[in-house]
């Protein structure tokens, strides 16, 4: 199971709360269809059939689920894919456990927060999926860059044109003490080179994650998570 949110954080204007958007890339066949169900009441509280529907578009030639919902800046949930037919009866479902949704710190009314996933497919498949092979982890590393979860408040208002990324990963089958960092093109996570990657932190339940202050220059990114 590989479970990814880049929380990409961007401003627009005349709003009263914080807009989440989805995004996964997903083939269907012709009359299935992609929704997000959760435990709160805005995805359906567990009723697929009161879930997000989401809308199809085709990029570099790969099929692209995404959609949008308005939540307050405290909002927080747990949320699954599935896929359905036009009468919205479950196809196929994710398998593992639960996506959680937690909003990037400093998030504020206004600002919209991009959830970019991939569909889990189980933990037994984990270990060979490309985007698990391509996340550094080791049981011990000798590198001395600790990042702090969350995000500096001060950092991203000092920077002109910055975003707020997270990066979150689901590993169940890894330990607790193991590290995991990523490592991209941006000189935020390394310019591929380990001893400046970002350090992912252990936040419960088999997830990582960190938040990271970067510049709009900087996407689009590159980095293992594909």
């Amino acid at each position: 199971m590989v479970n990814l949110n880049l929380g990409l954080l961007t401003q627009t204007k005349n709003l009263k709360s914080v807009t989440v958007s989805f995004r996964i890339p997903y083939y269907t066949q012709w009359g299935q269809h992609l929704l997000v169900c959760g435990s709160e009441p805005i995805l359906g509280a567990w009723n697929v059939k009161k879930g997000l529907l989401l809308s199809p578009y085709n990029q570099d030639g790969e099929l692209i689920w995404s959609g949008g919902i308005p939540v307050p800046a405290d909002f927080r949930c747990e949320y699954n894919y599935y896929v359905v037919d036009d009468e919205r009866n479950v196809l196929r479902w994710e398998v593992g456990n639960k996506r959680k949704l937690l909003l990037p710190e400093g998030v504020q009314s206004g600002h919209l927060v991009e959830l970019h996933d991939l569909w889990q497919t189980g933990s037994d498949a984990l270990p060979f999926s490309s985007a698990f092979k391509n996340v550094i982890f080791r049981r011990s590393w000798s590198l001395d860059i600790e990042r702090p979860l969350g995000v500096n408040q001060r950092e991203l208002h000092e920077e002109a044109d910055s975003v707020i990324v997270q990066f979150r990963i689901c590993c169940p089958n890894i330990e607790e003490g193991t590290s995991i960092y990523v490592l991209g093109s941006p000189l935020k996570l390394g310019q591929w080179k380990a001893q400046g990657g970002l350090k992912l932190n252990y936040a419960g339940e088999s997830v990582w994650q960190a938040d990271c202050v970067m510049q709009k220059d900087d996407f689009p990114l590159k980095y293992p998570f594909k």
